[in-house]
């Protein structure tokens, strides 16, 4: 399904949100108690990153996101040079929204 070289394809039905790595393990494990997790990549850099793909929702609440935090709407391509899955794709993606709100549990621990 997913396949990814030094970049990642994003189609129109999916949403790419970026963490610093540093918050991953924790936005997952709040993601995973809401649902599903969805693929979650990491793509080494300067700083470590990981990207939690999403399903887009046609307007969001929370549009503009932390400064920690970018989001890769599709369609587009994503910079991925020497990237591994955390979580590999298989099953549903979660809801960009509920990315965003794992997201802002695990930035009031911050």
């Amino acid at each position: 399904m997913w396949h990814v070289d030094d970049t990642l394809v994003l189609d129109e039905s999916t949403v790419a949100v970026e963490v610093p790595a540093s918050w991953g393990a924790e936005v997952s494990h709040e993601l995973r108690a809401a649902g599903p997790l969805g693929p979650i990549l990491a793509i080494p850099g300067p700083r470590l990153r990981w990207l939690f793909l999403a399903r887009p929702e046609p307007d969001p609440r929370d549009r503009v996101p932390p400064p920690e935090v970018r989001v890769w709407l599709g369609p587009r391509t994503v910079p991925a040079a020497r990237s591994r899955w955390v979580v590999e794709p298989v099953g549903a993606l979660p809801r960009e929204g509920a990315v965003r709100c794992a997201i802002r549990v695990v930035r009031r621990r911050f």
